[in-house]
C-alpha cells in the first residue's frame, strides 16, 4: 500500500481520477493500491470549532475487499493533529460496500445533501395579517439570530455564541453585499417569524436553511409556508434546481425524513459521513 504526500507530478493523473469540481491543490496526499484504486486526502480547519480535519475523497471503485484496506492504510496515515476525518459518497456508495466498509470503520452519518428540480408554481395564499419579503434594511439582526441558532445546532463542539454571531454577520454582510445570499423572512402581525437563507449562482440555488427562531411558533407551518414561497419566487427568476442539506448529528440515518422529503420532491444527492479520532 503506497501512502504519500501528493506531487506536481500527480496532479493530471490524480485530476482526471477525481470526482467533477475537486479540488486537489493545498495540504494533499493520496493513499494508493493500484493506479485506478486510490483514496485522495485534503487537510482544512473548521472556520469555528478549530478542528483540524481530513477529507478522504474516492478516486475509482475497486473490489470490495480492497475498501476496507485503503481505509485502514488511510486512517493508520493520520496525523495526530486530526481530530476528525470525512469522507462524502453518493447514495448507492451509501448503501454498498464502501458504506459497509466505512460504517465498520467508524464512520457515521453527519449531512444529507438533497436536491430537487423546480418549476414555475404560483405563490402560497396568506393570511391578511402575514406578508414574505425580503430581508430590509434595519432587519440584519433577526437573519444573524437565525442563522446563528442553526449553526451551533448543527455544531458537534461548543464554540462561544459571540464568535458564531461574529462569524455569521461577517459571512451573510459579504454575500448580501455580492448578491450570492439573499434572505426571505415571514412578518405576522408585525412581528417577523421565520427566516430563510438562499444561496444563488446562476440557474442553481440552494436553500441553506429556514428557521423559526421562536420555539413557541413550531409546527405550525411556517417553514413550509416559507419554503413553498421561496421554490416559487425563484423559479420565476429562472432557477431551475434547488439544492439544501440536513443535518443528522445523532449519525443515524433519517429514513422517514428522507421518504417525506422524496414526496415532496427532493432527493438524496450525497451522503457525507466522519469518524471522529480525538
Amino acid at each position: 500500500m503506497n501512502v504519500r504526500d501528493i506531487t506536481p507530478a500527480d496532479l493530471d493523473r490524480l485530476r482526471a481520477l477525481a470526482p467533477d469540481g475537486t479540488d486537489i491543490d493545498g495540504r494533499a496526499g493520496v493513499i494508493s493500491a493500484a493506479a485506478d484504486q486510490a483514496v485522495l486526502w485534503r487537510d482544512g480547519v473548521h472556520p469555528l470549532t478549530d478542528r483540524q480535519e481530513r477529507q478522504f475523497i474516492p478516486l475509482a471503485s475497486p473490489p470490495p475487499d480492497r475498501w476496507h484496506n485503503l481505509l485502514r492504510a488511510a486512517l493508520a496515515a493520520l496525523p495526530h493533529d486530526i481530530s476528525q476525518v470525512r469522507i462524502e459518497v453518493g447514495p448507492s456508495d451509501h448503501s454498498g460496500p464502501l458504506g459497509d466498509a466505512l460504517r465498520a470503520s467508524g464512520f457515521v452519518d453527519q449531512i444529507l445533501r438533497i436536491r430537487k428540480d423546480i418549476t414555475a408554481a404560483a405563490e402560497p395564499d396568506l393570511a391578511a395579517d402575514t406578508r414574505i419579503r425580503q430581508l430590509g434594511p434595519g432587519e440584519e439582526h433577526f437573519a444573524v439570530h437565525c442563522v446563528s441558532r442553526a449553526i451551533t445546532q448543527a455544531l458537534d463542539t461548543p464554540v462561544p455564541a459571540s464568535r458564531v454571531r461574529q462569524f455569521v454577520s461577517d459571512w451573510l454582510n459579504d454575500g448580501w453585499s455580492d448578491k450570492t445570499l439573499r434572505s426571505y423572512i415571514v412578518e405576522c402581525g408585525g412581528a417577523l417569524v421565520a427566516h430563510a437563507l438562499v444561496s444563488l449562482e446562476g440557474s442553481a440555488g440552494e436553500l441553506v436553511d429556514v428557521v423559526v427562531p421562536d420555539d413557541g411558533l413550531r409546527s405550525k407551518g411556517w417553514s413550509r409556508l416559507l419554503s413553498t414561497f421561496v421554490e416559487a419566487r425563484l423559479s420565476r427568476e429562472g432557477v431551475s434546481a434547488l439544492g439544501g442539506t440536513v443535518v443528522t448529528p445523532d449519525g443515524v440515518y433519517p429514513r422517514q425524513l428522507v421518504e417525506n422529503l422524496g414526496r415532496a420532491g427532493w432527493r438524496v444527492e450525497s451522503v457525507s459521513m466522519i469518524r471522529k479520532t480525538g
